[in-house]
């Protein structure tokens, strides 16, 4: 009982983390023109020119937990 248990708490948290994962990244290609956003399972990566400039310029960047608000 107690493993069927984990099992599905550990399938909600993967599928919670992976739709965090898709809203963000739509929030961020949406705030942030010129970067490019992909998305593997809960992983969000940013790539783009400037990229390092842009985010200790841009509070959006060095904050993105703030978009999924």
């Amino acid at each position: 009982m107690l493993e069927q248990l984990k099992a599905r708490a550990e399938t909600t948290g993967r599928a919670a983390a992976s739709d965090a994962a898709g809203r963000l990244a739509e929030r961020v290609r949406e705030a942030v023109p010129a970067v490019s956003v992909t998305v593997e399972g809960s992983a969000v990566t940013l790539a783009g020119r400037g990229l390092w400039r842009r985010w200790l310029a841009d509070p959006a960047l060095r904050w993105l937990g703030g978009l999924l608000r």
